[in-house]
């Protein structure tokens, strides 16, 4: 279990509106050069890995923070774990978590985390034209820094790695209300020994650019979106290749979607990887950019010709939080990822691109702003709601669940939707205080949820595919 998680705490409202606030408060679990991870630790401390996650905010599309500092305190004095500052998108975490830095962590008792951020740039909806707005958001100097006790101290006392990771509240921590968008950082903070976490919490996703692959050690090293960090992952008999990948066809400058695991030393295990753009190098003409789309365009026969989105996952840090109009054609690949398949999205094709829908767009610049696309595929999406009905059994060993979505969400204000219908199977991973994969059918219709997923169109009816269904409670 994580030691020293600040608490939070809301009351019931009978406002859908608080509701979902109060799930999004509640939801996290979830230009520079970079610099080398999973180094050797000094004789005498811990190898420990910082990562962050957000609770969603529901008009908010992006949310490119800069986070200057990050330390952790005891009575001998304060250790900094932050090498640089570091940029990170993060509401395409949605439940899941990214690395900031990797550092070696000093044995001692430690009493305290703190967290400085020095900037903020915002994408969300405008309430009045329901379009997406940029801003950068001002900062109060009192508030940079946000300070989390730890209670229990966290006891480092040998060389077994450290857990720590920071969750940023987005629904505290933003005011739209005003002619300035004001970012007043609310932050909680846990930290563990990874060799006491669950699978579960030592889980980690990260998304970057292969600088080097290693066939005789098994190894890929890739440069972090957002973050700019280097790190280096194992790759083990058990490692997914996705596209009929392997590690000796894989080359540098491709880039990658993976999910990984925290080992008990501070390394990590790639658990999948597949290639984002189609195994090419990126380059000053291409484009790899995952966002939410907002409008598409159709011909006379009904066939996609272009679609807008708003970029919150990219190679280039300066694509965070912008439009970005994408042209397809005949050469255009649509194709689904492993991750989607698992979580049982059997089809993506030019028909399930479509107003609220997740992508990741790979292709060639042709003009500014706009990319003609040689490969589409999915993303993953992360609405949060309140159950609307009794959970169903649904098939392939899963559950089916109706979950109301806030009217403010991209979801509903792009793709109409009121009402989302949440697919899940046997892989689908459910957390939370009481959640569980034999609990779910027993949900109480209100239940705030957050449902991280692929979506899919049939008809006229949207079903998401979830892989990562959490449940908020009081006490996070």
């Amino acid at each position: 279990m994580y030691q020293g998680l600040k608490q939070s705490h809301f009351t019931r409202n009978s406002s859908l509106a608080a509701l979902l606030a109060a799930a999004a408060v509640l939801g996290a679990c979830g230009g520079s050069s970079p610099t080398s991870s999973n180094n050797p630790s000094p004789a005498g401390s811990s190898p420990a890995m910082v990562t962050a996650g957000d609770a969603p905010m529901s008009s908010v599309l992006a949310a490119l923070v800069t986070v200057s500092a990050v330390s952790v305190t005891s009575a001998s004095g304060t250790v900094q774990l932050l090498n640089q500052p570091r940029p990170i998108e993060l509401t395409h975490l949605g439940g899941i978590r990214a690395p900031l830095d990797d550092h070696a962590l000093p044995q001692g008792t430690y009493t305290s985390l703190s967290l400085t951020v020095s900037a903020a740039k915002i994408t969300y909806i405008d309430p009045v034209s329901g379009q997406p707005v940029t801003a950068n958001t001002t900062i109060p100097a009192a508030s940079a820094t946000a300070t989390i006790t730890l209670n229990p101290a966290l006891v480092v006392n040998s060389t077994a790695a450290t857990d720590i990771r920071f969750d940023f509240d987005l629904q505290k921590s933003l005011d739209l209300t005003g002619s300035v968008v004001t970012f007043t950082p609310v932050i909680s903070a846990a930290a563990a020994k990874i060799e006491g976490e669950s699978d579960d919490e030592r889980d980690i996703d990260i998304n970057g650019t292969v600088s080097a692959v290693d066939t005789s050690k098994s190894t890929i090293t890739l440069t972090t979106d957002d973050t700019g960090l280097s790190v280096t992952l194992n790759v083990t008999s058990a490692t997914e290749f996705g596209d009929s990948m392997t590690l000796a066809s894989l080359q540098a400058g491709t880039e990658i979607h993976s999910e990984d695991r925290l080992n008990s030393d501070g390394t990590m295990t790639v658990l999948s990887v597949e290639n984002a753009n189609g195994g090419s190098a990126v380059d000053d003409n291409s484009r790899v950019d995952g966002g939410i789309v907002t409008a598409v365009t159709l011909d006379s026969n009904n066939v996609l010709t272009s679609f807008t989105m708003v970029v919150r996952d990219s190679v280039r840090e300066a694509s965070l939080g912008q439009a970005l109009t994408v042209q397809v054609n005949s050469g255009t690949l649509f194709k689904d990822t492993l991750t989607a398949q698992t979580a049982g999205l059997a089809n993506f094709d030019a028909t399930q691109v479509f107003p609220g829908q997740g992508v990741w767009v790979a292709g060639t610049k042709s003009g500014t702003g706009t990319v003609l696309a040689t490969e589409v595929r999915p993303a993953a999406v992360n609405p949060f709601g309140l159950t609307s009905a009794a959970v169903q059994t649904g098939s392939s060993s899963g559950f089916v669940i109706s979950l109301l979505l806030d009217a403010n969400t991209s979801f509903a204000k792009f793709a109409n939707l009121s009402t989302l219908t949440v697919d899940t199977n046997a892989s689908t991973v459910f957390d939370g205080q009481t959640l569980t994969s034999t609990t779910v059918a027993n949900l109480a219709v209100g239940t705030p949820l957050v449902a991280r997923g692929f979506l899919s169109l049939s008809g006229t009816t949207i079903t998401e595919f979830c892989n990562h269904l959490h449940e908020p409670s009081p006490e996070n």
